[in-house]
């Protein structure tokens, strides 16, 4: 009896393990699950290089200012001796458009599966730069004494400008904040920060005399600097397919280096006529021109950038 109860014991014990080693079997041949699909990691360093236009709008205010215009007549004793101060001011607006290209490089901290932030500078060579020739009107009026009595009235003339504004390079320190869509790999992000750039205006007033006709008289200036100024904007990056660690950009920034003042030298001609026994002593003397360029510029541009993780 007991035999036989050992005997069926071990034979249950063999039928449970034959059964156990059945079914490992069986699952061992079904296909494993598949593994989640990876998250891209936006934080971290990044270089990269971008391409792009800029479309500037660069606003100058001229004024002539400080110029006079003399006459002398002379015949034994003074006949006539006559002076008008003249002064004008005009505006101009260019608008240039020009290739710009450069480097970023920066750092992005993913706060939550949603929001990153970051901060990126950038520096770029630009040529932006445009040609015009705006003319003012001057004018004033005479003082002085003629054979009749006090000299009075006004007089009027042209200054003609030929200048050149433009923007040499520039660069951008931003911080960056954006949000993430889909699976985590397209940001949308705005951006803002300092901007400085080489700024420059140079070109030529002339004065044509306005009373006697004398030759025209001209003056050059050139005046450039380093401004700063602020920019801001707004741009979409995303993670490219099949290379790990690339990634695309697409950005418009609107930036304004601020103001450049400038001043020219001034100018003079003269000339004198003898006729029998009068003379005549002509004397134009143009003040320094003054230019004050306000620059903006509207940024957009492409780019590609490596992430290190």
């Amino acid at each position: 009896m007991r035999n036989k109860l050992i005997s069926g014991l071990a034979g249950a014990v063999f039928s449970f393990a034959a059964s156990g080693l059945a079914l490992a079997a069986d699952l061992g041949v079904k296909a494993p699950l598949p593994p989640p699909t990876p998250v891209y990691n936006w934080t971290g360093f990044y270089v990269g290089g971008n391409a792009g236009v800029g479309l500037g709008t660069f606003k100058t205010d001229f004024n002539a200012s400080g110029t006079t215009v003399d006459t002398l007549t002379i015949s034994g004793t003074p006949e006539v001796a006559l002076t008008a101060a003249v002064a004008g001011s005009g505006f101009d607006e260019v608008y240039p458009a020009g290739f710009i290209g450069g480097g970023q490089a920066g750092f992005n901290w993913q706060l939550s599966p949603i929001w990153v932030v970051g901060a990126e500078a950038d520096f770029q060579g630009a040529d932006e730069k445009e040609h015009s020739t705006p003319t003012f009107g001057v004018s004033g009026p005479i003082s002085g004494f003629t054979p009749g009595g006090p000299a009075s009235g006004t007089v009027s003339g042209t200054a003609a400008f030929q200048f050149e504004a433009k923007i040499q390079w520039f660069g951008t320190a931003r911080v960056r904040a954006g949000y993430l869509f889909g699976d985590e790999a397209v940001l949308t992000y705005v951006t803002g920060g300092l901007a400085y750039g080489k700024v420059d205006v140079a070109g030529t007033s002339t004065l044509t005399d306005p009373l006697h006709n004398l030759p025209s008289i001209t003056q050059a200036f050139d005046h450039s600097n380093v401004n700063t100024g602020w920019v801001v904007g707004s741009g979409t990056e995303g993670k490219l397919l099949n290379f790990p660690g690339w990634t695309y950009r697409i950005e418009g920034l609107y930036m304004d280096l601020g103001h450049l003042d400038g001043t020219g030298p001034g100018a003079s001609t003269s000339a004198t006529i003898v006729s029998g026994s009068v003379v005549t002593h002509f004397a134009l003397n143009a003040g320094p021109v003054h230019t004050n360029t306000h620059f903006t510029d509207t940024i957009l541009r492409a780019g590609l950038s490596y992430q290190f993780h």
